[in-house]
């Protein structure tokens, strides 16, 4: 596929952004080493980015951005509620498995975000991230017979978020203590098949909650 040289410099400086943030951090980071890795002048953050921030902004939504292209609408009629949550996990795990550089540097750049924030991302994230959680919210209700999430819908949500979470953020220490765990295709459609169960059990557990809420029990 024809790339113009336009969408070819845009696609370098994020490339290189990526690697400068990783091992650098937002503050330490420079323009400067940003384009000289893109081999692309000072100006061309300004003219594709405006400015550093939101250089950082673009690099660090990417990966939610490809998340969400993935995932569709669960629901949906449709997928049932074990291929709909399998489906979520394989979009939220499935960098983890990646072997490649970049998705190493993506994770280092949000240990990196959470350990020493920017104050620079400010709602950016949140909102590319909100489609997903409210897919998944949407799809709680669905199975729970309710118009609307409540709170007890929104905590099971993030509940069913957190199991997958410590593969994501926490790579590093299930290599370090389950050596093979996250490795190779098929490793990965064990884990996803898995939390589906997992998640399938939470789900029925707030479903007898909520009946026997409803019966006075």
């Amino acid at each position: 596929m024809y790339m113009s040289d336009h969408d070819d410099t845009r696609k370098r400086l994020l490339h290189s952004a990526t690697e400068v943030f990783a091992e650098h951090g937002y503050h330490a980071a420079t323009t400067r080493e940003i384009c000289r890795r893109a081999n692309a002048n000072l100006a061309a953050i300004h003219y594709h980015f405006g400015d550093k921030a939101e250089l950082y902004r673009e690099v660090f939504k990417l990966p939610f951005l490809e998340q969400s292209a993935s995932f569709g609408e669960p629901a949906q009629a449709g997928p049932g509620l074990e291929d709909s949550l399998n489906l979520f996990y394989r979009v939220l795990l499935q960098p983890v498995f990646e072997d490649g550089a970049r998705m190493r540097q993506v994770m280092r750049l949000h240990a990196r975000e959470e350990l020493d924030p920017s104050g620079v991302l400010g709602d950016a994230v949140t909102q590319v991230i909100r489609p997903n959680f409210a897919r998944l919210l949407n799809l709680l209700c669905r199975e729970l017979g309710a118009d609307e999430p409540d709170a007890e819908i929104e905590r099971l949500a993030f509940c069913l978020i957190g199991m997958a979470r410590i593969f994501f953020h926490g790579e590093c220490v299930v290599n370090a203590f389950c050596p093979g765990l996250l490795q190779g295709e098929q490793a990965l459609v064990q884990m996803t098949e898995k939390l589906s169960k997992y998640g399938m059990q939470l789900i029925a557990a707030e479903a007898a909650l909520r009946r026997a809420w409803k019966n006075g029990a």
